[in-house]
């Protein structure tokens, strides 16, 4: 028996148990563990040194890197067939199609070692299967040939939307810290390539769908 139907199957019983008048203090908890176990699959902002960030790399090209951790509950597996990244303000394109090293400063990169080497891509790019038991941490890095307001300062925010296989959505709030350094380029062409992942003008995500 796995661990979802056992949680699944002792709130039933929970319920019938406090229908007969037997109290349980312990069934509200007992209810929202078992919600959670049945979620398809997870993602979590990376904290600590593999910081989100907005990099203004000049007066009209920002550079975006965002930490994930990504899992799953579902014992089959789950396959992610498309996610978007938004940003607070309309039009926003963004080219997924970049390696840390094309955005990060040498300097930095030694912080995000233990996550250069990922599968996190091919995860959500190319359909791979992600494994329960063996979650994947990862950096998404993409370009823009738009600025970052400079009404905006510090910090700004953005949404992630995932959906797998089976219609399930999962929403991350995503905090990223805006550095404002130009110097930073590494003299490589960063400009959106052509034919480039252009996620940012994904289809979006049908609100009809269900949301774990």
């Amino acid at each position: 028996m796995t661990k979802g139907r056992f949680w699944a199957a002792s709130y039933e019983r929970g319920v019938q148990l406090a229908a007969t008048g037997c109290p349980l203090d312990y069934l509200d908890a007992l209810r929202n563990t078992s919600a959670a176990t049945r979620k398809s699959f997870w993602v979590k902002q990376l904290t600590g040194h593999a910081d989100s960030c907005a990099f203004v790399l000049g007066d009209s090209l920002t550079g975006y890197v965002i930490g994930l951790r990504l899992g799953t509950n579902r014992g089959s597996g789950t396959v992610i067939v498309q996610w978007n990244f938004e940003l607070p303000w309309p039009e926003q394109r963004i080219c997924w199609d970049y390696e840390p090293a094309d955005i990060i400063p040498k300097l930095d990169l030694g912080s995000y070692r233990t996550v250069l080497d990922s599968r996190l891509l091919e995860i959500l790019n190319n359909r791979r299967l992600l494994r329960r038991g063996y979650p994947v941490e990862g950096l998404l890095c993409g370009i823009s040939t738009q600025p970052v307001p400079e009404s905006v300062d510090g910090m700004l925010f953005g949404n992630l939307r995932l959906r797998d296989d089976l219609a399930n959505v999962v929403t991350l709030h995503v905090d990223l810290r805006i550095i404002r350094t130009a110097a930073i380029r590494s003299g490589k062409n960063l400009r959106p390539r052509a034919g480039g992942a252009l996620l940012g003008e994904a289809d979006p995500i049908p609100v009809g769908s269900t949301r774990v």
